[in-house]
């Protein structure tokens, strides 16, 4: 999708991005957010914050008497929420995406159902979200309390495995990505378990092809891009120098890349999980954004990925 919203200055934490996004819904309203399979106990938890906040106006697909049971649970009013039936998982999938492709809804948002039924709907070429050649990633932005800014971390969640090709659209899709979010030269990380290129280890291999690309301006320009490079050099001031690594990147960057998605998804997990990191997960290269939170999401992180969709969203017509 192309981003539309303009920042005028880059966005270093969610505070930053909840408050572009409530001059959106001051402007034009809460934004409507569909939820496939809406009978997901912490997905309605965020939706319910969300909406007491004003930001979102929720619309439920699913089997309409467990969403009533799980609101209920919450002590929600159901008459207060929009709910349309659809039992079966895939039904209610497309069903959702309809609704935003034809501008009923804003976002879209995966609710009881594993990611990859999620996504078999949704590539689905009847359905003719997904074009040929364009590459669908997961994004998660991370706020790790002793960084002063943002951190992009890709896959995590939708690509197993790319080639070279497919990685330089990932790395693409994080560079929009991030400079959407005001970063205008952002610092890319190529990470790996070292910073030395290994014959035995090929993915860094692959890596140093890319970042040799960037050193002979084959990205954008104030794109820097390098790697290998281990999770410590691209965070650490401290590592690079007392690893004496000489890169425009170690200690500075903005987007973390993954070469797997079991790589990605530990990484996440562990960041949120043992240091308290906040956390917004969407899709980008889709045509609307897309919200996709692990099962076991906060609220809160919930919250951040209805903000972060709403800058995506931009103004309304």
């Amino acid at each position: 999708m192309h981003f539309k919203y303009k920042v005028d200055k880059p966005q270093r934490s969610f505070e930053d991005i909840s408050d572009c996004a409530h001059k959106l819904v001051g402007k034009f309203g809460p934004y409507r957010v569909v939820v496939a399979v809406g009978d997901d106990l912490p997905s309605l938890q965020g939706l319910a914050l969300a909406k007491a906040q004003g930001l979102v106006e929720p619309i439920l697909v699913g089997r309409t008497r467990h969403m009533r049971y799980e609101l209920e649970q919450l002590g929600e009013s159901t008459s207060e929420w929009q709910m349309i039936e659809e039992r079966d998982p895939h039904d209610a999938t497309r069903h959702a995406a309809q609704l935003v492709k034809s501008g009923d809804a804003d976002i879209l948002m995966r609710g009881k159902l594993l990611a990859r039924d999620f996504f078999a709907t949704l590539f689905d070429k009847d359905l003719g979200l997904h074009k040929p050649g364009v590459l669908w990633t997961n994004i998660v932005a991370l706020k790790i309390k002793e960084l002063d800014r943002l951190i992009l971390l890709t896959d995590c969640a939708l690509t197993v495995s790319l080639d070279l090709p497919g990685r330089l659209k990932l790395i693409q899709n994080a560079t929009d990505f991030i400079q959407f979010l005001g970063v205008a030269e952002p610092k890319i990380s190529l990470l790996a378990a070292v910073e030395t290129v290994t014959p035995g280890m090929p993915v860094s291999l692959e890596e140093a092809v890319i970042a040799k690309m960037s050193e002979r301006g084959q990205f954008p320009k104030g794109v820097s891009v390098d790697g290998p490079l281990s999770l410590d050099l691209s965070l650490s001031l401290n590592a690079v120098k007392k690893k004496k690594m000489n890169s425009v990147v170690a200690g500075a960057a903005d987007v973390l890349v993954v070469d797997s998605i079991q790589v990605g998804n530990l990484l996440f997990k562990s960041l949120i999980t043992l240091c308290g990191a906040a956390s917004a997960s969407v899709i980008v290269g889709a045509p609307f954004p897309i919200i996709l939170t692990s099962r076991s999401e906060y609220p809160e992180n919930i919250i951040n990925s209805f903000v972060l969709s709403i800058m995506m969203v931009g103004e309304k017509h």
